[in-house]
């Protein structure tokens, strides 16, 4: 920041406290961090919040700290791995208080306390921008598998069964809510869930390194990211849209739409769903499916794992064109 004695003593005040004391985050008075010993390496993530496009300019800077851890936690719970350290980088705006830099911290450390086992920051950098506020954050992963490896987007076979944690769509509702394109009637729920976008409990993730042969988090788009997965196994996913899990209040939308399957792929194409996607073998789905109940996770068969390549979709088992956007995509123009 312009001021070195202000951004020490935000340090001091703000991100220390969320280091929780970790030996190897010298208290962030160091430039470095220091992790523990890891046999087969970490697992690293990183994603980033940019206002205008991940968040609204309105909206409360506690929900947007939240936003940001669980838009990791989500990739490390999909691959089948713990937090174990994280690192901030943000790009304050000039314009902002430090009223709402302390909520932005406030809901940051919330979020990595009760919804990533209490890990801590280990560091990063605080800087001012004259632009929109950007946050990136990094998350250290220790992977639970008993082969000590993350649970890629590559290891799907033919024959497996492709099954979602959770619902879809909420994310999609919600944001066109707030974008003033839907009517908010009935749909409360999902306009809160679109604010942080909320992923399985963390202790899904050692369901994931038991039982999932691939795995990712829908995030672009349930579409797209089953396409991601089958292009990376190498084989051939078809999605059956009327097996699709939604919530009631997107069951009531739905139900409203004059065109059922152009309702549905918009929900399957919306993205920052934050559920993981899994191919599991047939033998193991109804253990997974019970053992996540005891979590308070639902899993959902959703399709299969075939020989070829690329995505199919099927509505009442009778395939359907794809439409033009499976999900999310960055804009070349």
């Amino acid at each position: 920041m312009a001021d070195p004695s202000l951004e020490f003593e935000l340090i001091a005040r703000l991100w220390r406290p969320l280091s929780n004391e970790h030996a190897g985050s010298f208290g962030l008075r160091d430039d470095v961090a220091q992790l523990p010993v890891s046999s087969k390496g970490f697992v690293v993530t990183a994603d980033q919040v940019i206002e205008g496009t991940h968040f609204l300019p309105s909206d409360p800077l506690e929900w947007v700290g939240r936003r940001l851890v669980r838009r990791n936690a989500s990739d490390l719970i999909a691959k089948g791995a713990h937090p174990v350290a994280a690192f901030l980088a943000l790009a304050w705006p000039t314009g902002r208080s430090r009223h709402e830099l302390t909520d932005f911290a406030s809901g940051l450390g919330q979020t990595l306390a009760s919804e990533c086992a209490n890990c801590p920051l280990m560091g990063g950098d605080t800087s001012t921008t004259h632009g929109p506020l950007v946050a990136s954050l990094t998350l250290i992963g220790q992977p639970l598998a008993a082969t000590g490896l993350p649970i890629l987007r590559s290891g799907a076979r033919v024959g497996d069964r492709l099954m979602l944690a959770g619902y879809v769509g909420d994310a999609h509702l919600g944001l066109q809510v707030r974008l003033e394109r839907l009517a908010s009637d009935g749909l409360a729920g999902a306009v809160a869930f679109a604010q942080a976008p909320a992923p399985p409990p963390l202790a899904f993730a050692a369901l994931v390194a038991q039982y999932a042969k691939a795995s990712l988090d829908v995030s672009d788009g349930l579409l797209a990211d089953a396409r991601h997965l089958a292009q990376a196994s190498q084989v051939r996913a078809t999605l059956e849209l009327n097996s699709l899990p939604v919530s009631q209040e997107a069951q009531l939308w739905l139900a409203a739409q004059p065109d059922r399957i152009s309702a549905q792929l918009a929900l399957a194409t919306g993205g920052e769903d934050y559920q993981p996607l899994m191919a599991i073998d047939p033998a193991d789905a109804q253990s997974l499916t019970s053992a996540a109940k005891q979590l308070g996770v639902t899993i959902t068969d959703i399709g299969s794992i075939e020989a070829g390549t690329g995505l199919g979709v099927t509505a009442g088992n009778q395939e359907i064109d794809l439409p033009n956007r499976l999900g999310w995509q960055i804009r070349a123009d």
